[in-house]
């Protein structure tokens, strides 16, 4: 995909007020109310540790997106110990909520009880007065209210099934054995190690060569990449197995036609579903990623192979008829899956056929209202993909 398609993780902090959406995802988090209200406040060593995190990570995407809604939620027991998450929405309320429950959870696995809201958009709101955080708030605010003003968003979702967890380890997979094959050196193979690189650097792609098989004569070859004076094979063949597993929970369509995943060991970001992209008429797709073996991740990056594979079948006009998805893509009257599906009929065919897998097969894991909406929005899409039948096991 020739950007990231879904995004960033944020968190936020502060204790001290106690909002309704806070005492919510408290509970629902299984942290009791008064205790987080009655935190130990974040000592010094801590407050530089946010403010770092803050300024390098979340700043600067909250500086880019200054018409949502940009939280994080930090929790920390020293310089050592800590964690966070961050979040955007479209409503401050529901930022907070999504934010405060992942780094609670993130951070419970350390011994952390309490995440602390540390920033709101571009302003650090942790240990300022209530009036501070108030007026930051109140801005906000209206600049949402005025943005809700201007028309209803043309896409369901902002992004596709982040908020979903529709995707699980423990799901089915027809993934059978994976056998090493050989070292082998892939030339001039793009090199994409942040967000925002450009299509202009290519790089000699060292790797091991791994051949997954699956149930009904499935094979992919699974290259996964080594660095020129470091070869770890053993953390290579763990990667691979991973994806090799997670890609035997795709539909048995879109594992048909692909031949190849090329796994990078580059990614230069901290944390995210990282690059993943499918060059032009070739089956196969790459990933670039850091942290999609995290349970947080998992479903998104997930999402993501759903997207890439969706774009490779959709070069193969014998499965998908070209002018039959203009037709669909036009009678709903531009309506989307995604703000990302507004890029270019390409990302709205694999936005579109992902919407389609979650909308069919894992309703149950979407809430009634975005349900609603992708029906609303993009009927004529699903009824396409539903026209095709295609082999949706193991889903």
């Amino acid at each position: 995909m020739k950007k990231l398609l879904g995004i960033i993780v944020f968190g936020l902090l502060w204790c001290n007020f106690g909002f309704a959406s806070e005492a919510g995802a408290i509970r629902e988090a299984g942290t009791d109310q008064k205790e987080y209200a009655n935190a130990t406040p974040l000592t010094e060593s801590c407050i530089r540790k946010g403010t770092k995190i803050f300024t390098k990570e979340v700043k600067p995407f909250a500086d880019k997106n200054k018409k949502s809604a940009v939280v994080m939620y930090f929790g920390c027991k020293s310089s050592a110990t800590w964690g966070y998450q961050s979040w955007r929405a479209d409503d401050l309320n529901k930022a907070k909520e999504k934010a405060l429950i992942k780094c609670l959870t993130r951070v419970k696995k350390d011994g952390i009880k309490n995440c602390h809201l540390f920033s709101i958009g571009n302003k650090i709101v942790y240990g300022k007065d209530a009036a501070f955080r108030t007026e930051i708030e109140e801005k906000l605010n209206k600049k949402l209210i005025k943005k809700k003003k201007k028309g209803g968003n043309n896409y369901a979702q902002k992004y596709l099934f982040w908020e979903n967890i529709i995707f699980q380890k423990k799901n089915p997979t027809t993934f059978k054995k994976l056998t090493f094959k050989k070292e082998k050196d892939v030339p001039n193979v793009y090199k994409k190690v942040k967000y925002s690189d450009k299509w202009d650097k290519k790089k000699l792609f060292r790797s091991f060569s791994f051949t997954a098989e699956y149930e009904n004569n499935i094979t992919v070859e699974l290259l996964v990449e080594y660095k020129k004076d470091k070869k770890d094979f053993e953390k290579a063949e763990e990667k691979a197995l991973f994806y090799s597993k997670m890609y035997g929970q795709m539909p048995n369509f879109l594992k048909t036609y692909n031949k190849k995943i090329f796994i990078h060991n580059d990614f230069a970001e901290s944390s995210g579903t990282g690059r993943w992209w499918v060059e032009y008429n070739k089956l196969e797709f790459h990933v670039n990623a850091i942290d999609c073996q995290k349970f947080i991740d998992y479903s998104r990056c997930a999402v993501v192979m759903v997207h890439e594979l969706g774009h490779v079948i959709q070069k193969l006009t014998g499965v998908i008829s070209p002018s039959k998805w203009l037709k669909a893509r036009k009678l709903d009257k531009k309506k989307y899956a995604s703000k990302y599906a507004k890029t270019n009929s390409g990302e709205d065919f694999a936005e579109s056929i992902t919407a389609w897998i979650g909308v069919r097969y894992k309703s149950d894991l979407i809430n009634k209202s975005d349900l609603k909406k992708f029906n609303d929005f993009i009927p004529n899409r699903l009824k396409l993909f539903d026209e095709l039948n295609f082999n949706m096991y193991p889903l």
